[in-house]
């Protein structure tokens, strides 16, 4: 953990982009965003602003705290810290609920394309 706080810049984005594509959850998410997209009979406007929409939301949880960090480090820093070691006590429960979550909303949304 303490290699990735000493990273730079370049590293961090091809790390990043590794551990998006390779994790089997953001993976899953987003197959289930394009079924769902894909499945919506929208026009090609409204596939477009619905990718847009998701790409936004799906990267503003990195976003955020990277630009409130750029923006305001002296006042992020602590907190930050604190939701990192949080983070890392927690890991196992959040993604847990996180997948939890996610699945119950595929079987809700496949049970109800069969009615």
């Amino acid at each position: 953990m303490q290699a990735i706080d000493e990273m730079t810049a370049v590293k961090g984005l091809g790390l990043g982009f590794a551990l998006a594509a390779i994790n089997p959850k953001n993976l899953f998410m987003c197959i289930a965003a394009g079924v769902s997209i894909g499945s919506a009979s929208l026009a090609t406007s409204g596939v477009i602003t619905s990718i847009l929409v998701f790409t936004v939301i799906a990267s503003s949880t990195v976003a955020i705290p990277v630009i409130g960090y750029l923006v305001a480090a002296d006042r992020l820093r602590e907190p930050l810290a604190r939701l990192k070691v949080w983070l890392q006590d927690n890991n196992t429960t959040v993604m847990s609920v996180l997948i939890l979550v996610v699945g119950v909303v595929l079987i809700v949304r496949g049970i109800g394309g069969i009615f």
